[in-house]
């Protein structure tokens, strides 16, 4: 691995500002912040590759990441709801679906390591902030991120697994 010499979390504060300019939602920044960490950890980690300007890789896979948000919400129209519009599935389907995903949810998040499982619910569930939770836990803030990120790839790879299941 190639990035020992590169401080992430020296870093994360000047990539949320670069990623901020660009997306106004600061709750989809963060998420995209996180996926540029993930991603970086995943290119990084290849046999034989050295990353010279991290912190340019980071705002390359950043500004991907939220032009590829924005043709997606373009793809998808919106429809004003109102009382009248009908719903294509019953509040029994729906009350199911939400148990079992709750369920897969639940199954992941008790195979996660430990203090990967509790930084992720600090942050997703509780609501602190990165700062909060390195303090809470004795990290750094970049430490929560990857945490965190890691746990979201791990909810990620279940529901993939989940979905091929269900196109058989």
């Amino acid at each position: 691995m190639h990035y020992e010499s590169f401080d992430i979390s020296a870093s994360r504060g000047e990539l949320m500002r670069y990623v901020s300019r660009h997306v106004r939602e600061r709750s989809l920044s963060e998420d995209i912040v996180q996926e540029a960490y993930l991603r970086y950890l995943a290119y990084s980690q290849k046999t034989g590759t050295r990353i010279s300007n991290p912190l340019s890789f980071l705002r390359r896979i950043s500004i991907n990441l939220a032009r590829d948000h924005f043709r997606r919400d373009k793809r998808f129209s919106t429809v004003e709801l109102d009382e009248n519009t009908a719903c294509e599935h019953s509040d029994i389907q729906r009350q199911l679906e939400h148990r079992e995903l709750v369920e897969i949810v639940s199954r992941v998040l008790t195979k996660m390591p430990v203090l990967r499982r509790k930084v992720f619910v600090s942050r997703r569930v509780h609501g602190l902030s990165s700062k909060e939770a390195a303090g809470e836990f004795g990290l750094t803030p970049g430490a929560v991120d990857m945490h965190v990120a890691r746990a979201v790839l791990d909810l990620h790879r279940a529901m993939e697994l989940i979905e091929k299941r269900a196109d058989v």
